[in-house]
């Protein structure tokens, strides 16, 4: 199996699979854990004045709080935490060797602390599967098991919270006195205790979140700090550059939306100060995995899981660091990520990531779609995820209803959506030309392009014939505000094969000129 370029730049990212030889036998319990709900944990009614204290806080949570469920587990169980063979993601997965073990107290444990704490919004999930040392050795039998486990998962799904319980109803009791003064202006469903300006758990995330800005990597926290202590098993937990990521920090805390807006455009005395939050997520993962020699072994499933992980959690929040600095990773890992910042670094590394992706996955099955917004800082935050969510859907659904060979692989931006070849085809052509020649278009002209721009559109997909007049339209504004201006012969020249290049383009790919040009717009107009 080779799925991943061995080029220098990629090196450290490939990892070698766990050694679980000592760990098989003849009867095994395979136990997996996931959190769901990540999206709402995250994000709901979360107030945007104190999103960036708390939100990549919030994340590294999850992954600390998986890791700290699965060592509960081995406690539990009197096993040994070398029995983790796997934990990434929000996911992990256990091979114990005891097989008679009662997992629903473990869960009633982690229901009552999810719906005390967090009102239910998420949780974690644990099942498990009987399997045996043959499961690890024959291929057909290990793709069987990577199967039984999605199923076991699936059907647990349909089990969640039973509250119909007399002990979940006193768990979901709340205190009727709540208002304005005593409600945790964070989270906005905690109540604050006297004397205090948040919730206790929201102080928490804070302070994790301060925490997630020390540059050396064995900073370690206390999970009694962080509320999780299940029965008196409290450890420490590793900060590891995973957990850490990646985002501006400013006096030591994560810098604030609206700092990072007013970095966007900075090498420019034009540009709006606004933010783009970017979703992405690789295509097709499921049917990969399920047809490919990914899962014709743990060896290779682990490696794969490890290594695909490690491009989102560590190779692009580096990436971020030193080329796009004023930005801010809410999560990456697994197979997807969420990222915020100044809208013109986000859309230069929604770029980078898509050209870094293809170089460094070598299959051509696997590809990775975007969903990317531009707001201003002062948008809700919940608002922007379920909206950027939406955009990666509209994305993922480009190729309903036609039969390729590899689909999506997409872009929705500026209310558009696209193939990625397409758009960088167009971007390469276009950009660089409209930069040079940028002294000779005047804001006029830009704004009636994107209004030819949408007639053309109306032509190629909906068959307009009255809006085939935007070629002699075009042609005259040109002529009108960017020819008739021109004296020298040089200009000219230029100028024409300027007329030439976005004719073709408007006429042929007319939702991939407006996002560039949209991009440009947003460059060079006044903050």
């Amino acid at each position: 199996m080779s799925y991943f370029s061995n080029e220098n730049r990629f090196k450290d990212l490939i990892e070698k699979p766990k050694d679980i030889t000592a760990l098989l036998e003849d009867k095994m319990l395979l136990i997996s854990g996931d959190f769901y709900g990540i999206q709402k944990f995250i994000f709901d009614r979360l107030s945007t004045k104190n999103a960036s204290k708390v939100l990549r806080a919030k994340s590294a949570y999850i992954q600390i709080f998986t890791e700290y469920l699965a060592r509960y587990i081995c406690h539990e169980l009197a096993i040994k935490e070398a029995s983790i063979v796997s934990m990434n993601a929000g996911k992990f997965e256990i091979l114990s060797s005891k097989i008679d073990v009662d997992l629903d107290v473990i869960q009633k444990t982690v229901d009552d602390f999810f719906i005390k704490n967090f009102y239910g919004l998420s949780g974690v999930m644990i099942s498990s599967v009987e399997c045996q040392r043959d499961d690890f050795v024959d291929v057909k039998k290990y793709k069987a098991l990577r199967k039984k486990i999605i199923d076991s998962v699936e059907d647990r799904k349909f089990q969640k919270f039973n509250l119909f319980k007399e002990e979940a109803y006193s768990l979901l009791s709340y205190d009727t006195n709540l208002d304005n003064t005593s409600l945790c202006p964070v989270c906005n469903i905690r109540k604050v205790e006297a004397k205090k300006e948040n919730c206790s758990i929201c102080d928490g995330f804070i302070e994790l979140g301060k925490k997630l800005s020390f540059e050396h990597i064995d900073e370690l926290v206390d999970s009694d700090k962080l509320g999780m202590k299940f029965d008196d098993f409290v450890i420490d937990i590793e900060l590891s550059s995973k957990i850490k990521s990646y985002i501006l920090f400013d006096s030591r805390s994560p810098a604030e939306f609206k700092v990072l807006a007013d970095n966007a455009c900075k090498e420019s005395e034009t540009g709006i100060k606004s933010l783009a939050i970017l979703k992405a997520d690789v295509d097709n993962m499921g049917k990969f995995l399920e047809k490919s020699d990914v899962t014709d072994s743990f060896e290779n499933f682990d490696t794969f899981s490890k290594t695909m992980d490690s491009f989102f959690s560590v190779y692009i929040p580096n990436m971020m660091k030193t080329k796009s600095p004023n930005t801010y990773t809410v999560f990456a890992g697994g197979d997807d990520l969420f990222l915020l910042g100044a809208w013109d670094e986000v859309l230069k590394m929604a770029r980078e990531i898509e050209r870094e992706f293809k170089a460094f996955v070598k299959s051509d099955e696997l590809s990775i779609s975007f969903g990317i917004a531009i707001a201003k800082p002062s948008t809700p935050i919940s608002y922007l995820a379920d909206y950027t969510e939406k955009l990666l859907e509209d994305a993922k659904g480009i190729d309903e209803e036609k039969e390729v060979k590899h689909p999506k692989d997409a872009l929705s931006l500026f209310r558009e959506t696209v193939k990625w070849s397409d758009y960088l085809r167009v971007y390469n052509k276009l950009y660089s030309s409209l930069e040079s020649f940028e002294k000779h278009l005047n804001t006029a002209f830009l704004y009636r392009l994107l209004e030819l721009i949408e007639m053309s559109k109306k032509v190629k997909y909906s068959n307009d014939i009255a809006s085939t007049m935007w070629k002699s339209k075009f042609r005259y504004s040109f002529n009108r505000n960017v020819l008739e201006k021109m004296k020298n012969s040089d200009d000219r020249k230029r100028a024409e094969e300027i007329l030439e290049l976005l004719g073709g383009l408007i006429d042929g790919s007319p939702k991939e000129t407006k996002m560039v040009v949209n991009e440009f717009i947003y460059k060079r107009r006044e903050s």
